[in-house]
């Protein structure tokens, strides 16, 4: 998702209230450029280290945590990622940032079960080391990211051998939404993506008052749909200029943000200082990324434009300063 500002994410899943000090250790080979910025979020935290050939991190964390290490591009594609499990303590992140390569140190159970996963060779044989171990929750995690290579009958049967003990969990809860996906996916109606001049894709997403927010909702007048998610440094961006285009169209025109959370933690908490003083108009929660990956949206920020009838009208990406307000103004609505 991005060029020219690279940035690295990493993200945190929680899998107990209860917490103790942690210490994350970065050793880093080389430099970010004079372009380029680090991201990353620690239990809802936002951190911008500068220095990744020796930052310290303190936090508090559970009995275990999943940690997401993402180097991305400005407009939000990955470049790499990789994924480590860490416990209360001291840990320590060494590698290079170009190549993208980390490796942890040291190597606690939970990670050594993860290299077990990574090491088999084929799909059969993970489900296999995954379906024994149901109890753990690093075996649900990836249960996870193979979930779309399963029928939805195979991992609706997975889901139901897991332990009620596990079911408070967010990855749990993240996995019935993966359900939930391959069930819609698996329908050849629904799958089919929106085209110019075609009504868009039928949605009913919740906003952050919970309330259910459907595509009739917004007929009645042009509507622009950012697709986006917490900790996209271009949308943060392109913010001001969106508030602008809001103030300035303000009851002539929607404007919607659909974010690709996977956590609706991470979903109603993405508003820093900054954000909250700009984003005004409607937040929406996709959680299972039904909407942009029907429309093939690989991209973040990714703009779609309806008219008042729902029906597409443009598709564009962010390329310099000023495009959403040219997209808006040639609609004509002053």
């Amino acid at each position: 998702m991005k060029s020219i500002l690279s940035l690295i994410l990493i993200f945190l899943i929680s899998s107990n209230l209860f917490s103790q000090n942690a210490s994350l250790n970065f050793q880093m080979e080389g430099k970010l450029k004079k372009n380029e910025t680090c991201l990353f979020y620690i239990g809802g935290q936002q951190y911008s280290p500068r220095d990744l050939s020796k930052e310290r991190i303190d936090f508090k964390a559970g009995t275990v945590e999943q940690i997401s290490l993402m180097k991305l591009t400005k407009r939000g594609r990955v470049l790499g990622i990789k994924d480590f499990w860490i416990v209360p303590g001291e840990s320590t992140f060494t590698g290079t940032l170009d190549p993208f390569h980390v490796e942890l140190d040291p190597i606690n159970e939970y990670q050594s079960f993860q290299n077990e996963i990574n090491n088999a060779i084929s799909l059969s044989t993970k489900l296999e080391i995954i379906e024994s171990n149901l109890e753990n929750i690093v075996s649900l995690s990836n249960l996870i990211t193979i979930s779309s290579k399963l029928e939805s009958e195979k991992l609706e049967a997975l889901i139901e051998q897991i332990p009620p003990s596990m079911h408070q969990n967010q990855i749990y809860l993240q996995l019935e939404d993966e359900l939930l996906k391959n069930k819609l996916l698996e329908n050849e109606e629904v799958l089919t993506k929106s085209k110019k001049g075609e009504v868009f894709t039928a949605f009913e997403l919740e906003n952050k008052d919970g309330e259910i927010v459907t595509l009739e909702d917004l007929k009645g007048k042009p509507t622009l749909i950012e697709f986006t998610f917490t900790g996209c440094a271009g949308c943060v961006k392109i913010l001001p200029e969106l508030r602008e285009v809001y103030d300035q169209y303000e009851g002539k025109l929607n404007i919607v943000s659909i974010y690709s959370d996977k956590t609706r933690k991470s979903f109603e908490n993405n508003n820093p200082v900054y954000k909250k003083e700009l984003v005004i108009w409607t937040s929406l929660w996709d959680p299972t990324d039904f909407v942009s990956r029907v429309n093939q949206v690989n991209t973040y920020p990714t703009f779609i434009l309806l008219n008042e009838h729902g029906e597409m009208i443009d598709k564009f990406l962010i390329i310099g300063n000023g495009k959403v307000k040219r997209k808006i103004a040639a609609l004509n609505l002053d």
